[in-house]
């Protein structure tokens, strides 16, 4: 926790400083961090200069700092590793080929036995769905296995994302499913799967 606030104390004091901030987070990704929350802090400052050099033209996904996003990917901290998966999802420009490994990366976390990880990786993957709808259909099954999910919401999302990813007869197929599963949930859950 301490790595996580003395980070975050220095970007503050720097974050006017670009070259600074460049500096600190160069040094800081070729040094191992103990705390997880300061790598999510790490990645997350890493994407703002990303976006930043991205907006100037000098952004590309051979960037250092892309790359240890997409290390971050096979960190042990599941906080880690979504907290990657998210940033590379939510990088503008990004092509379905750097979405892959985060991708497949949340196709693990639909499976997860706890529920926040398979709610984060459903959540992320309709997003990712709006955009880039290809990239999900390799995730398609793990997605249908949660409509039965006990959790509302992500059975609800799932079926959005389903919805938004699906070719025509699997749509049809789905529909069937959802008949019974629209039934059972409250209106306000019944007007995020009709939009």
């Amino acid at each position: 926790m301490v790595q996580y606030h003395a980070l975050g104390v220095l970007y503050h004091i720097r974050k006017s400083d670009r070259l600074a901030v460049t500096k600190l987070v160069a040094k800081l990704t070729r040094t191992s961090l103990k705390s997880p929350y300061a790598v999510c802090m790490l990645i997350r400052i890493a994407c703002k200069l990303l976006e930043d050099e991205d907006s100037v033209g000098a952004g590309s996904p051979d960037s250092p700092l892309f790359e240890f996003i997409e290390s971050c990917l096979r960190h042990k901290s599941e906080m880690v590793i979504y907290e990657a998966a998210h940033a590379i999802v939510n990088l503008r420009r990004t092509t379905a080929r750097e979405l892959a490994p985060a991708v497949s990366v949340l196709q693990l976390f639909c499976s997860s036995p706890k529920p926040t990880l398979r709610f984060a990786a459903v959540r992320t993957l309709n997003k990712v769905a709006m955009s880039h709808p290809a990239a999900v259909t390799a995730c398609n099954l793990d997605l249908e296995n949660l409509i039965t999910d006990s959790n509302r919401s992500i059975a609800t999302l799932a079926i959005t994302t389903l919805l938004k990813t699906g070719a025509e007869s699997s749509v049809d197929r789905l529909m069937k499913q959802i008949a019974s599963f629209v039934s059972e949930i409250s209106d306000e859950f019944k007007i995020v799967v009709v939009q």
